[in-house]
């Protein structure tokens, strides 16, 4: 057993430390822990909390026309990216009774935003291949692509250029030309 005696109510013993001065280094110790796990959590917060508001254009069957459904998403750190994020949110299709305008399997390759205001998305060949075809569909599913981005970023975005697996395209489906930039469509 160590020797140690008391003085003025603590127990000192023959290392020189005191119980008074073994709390203060603990309490000191739980500050800076206390104050990481705050700023933690205070970043957590900050990141969960920054999202934007987006329009998607669906299908409604009874209005046969395309219609916006708002929807939250994250906020991304750069324009290219929230694009990204825009159309991952279209191709996951309307969380009410809207249609899907693109084709299940369909994802985002890549997306390019030229100066002169015009967007290249590059689809996965998906958008071809299960895409149910005619004009009206093809319309329809061109239509929501380029009115959700030109709504979306009106500053930034004047038309788009649509690509499938890297290259440029003719057409989705056989019907509608592509081969050019589009611009957004007037729904009423």
């Amino acid at each position: 057993m160590m020797p140690s005696h008391r003085t003025k109510g603590f127990l000192i013993s023959d290392f020189g430390f005191s119980i008074e001065s073994k709390i203060a280094n603990l309490k000191s110790k739980m500050l800076i822990v206390l104050v990481a796990v705050g700023f933690a959590l205070e970043g957590a917060s900050a990141e969960v909390s920054r999202s934007t508001e987006i329009s998607l254009y669906f299908l409604d069957t009874n209005e046969l026309k395309l219609v916006a459904e708002k929807r939250s998403i994250s906020q991304a750190e750069s324009t290219v990216d929230q694009i990204k994020l825009t159309v991952a949110e279209l191709i996951k299709g309307p969380r009410s009774a809207l249609i899907h305008t693109i084709p299940e399997g369909t994802e985002v390759r890549e997306v390019f935003l030229d100066e002169k205001g015009c967007v290249y998305v590059d689809f996965s060949r998906a958008i071809s291949q299960n895409h149910p075809g005619g004009t009206t569909g093809e319309l329809v599913t061109i239509s929501s692509i380029v009115n959700t981005l030109t709504a979306n970023f009106p500053e930034e975005i004047q038309k788009v250029r649509i690509l499938i697996d890297g290259k440029e395209a003719k057409t989705i489906a056989g019907h509608i030309d592509i081969s050019r930039p589009i611009f957004p469509f007037e729904l009423k």
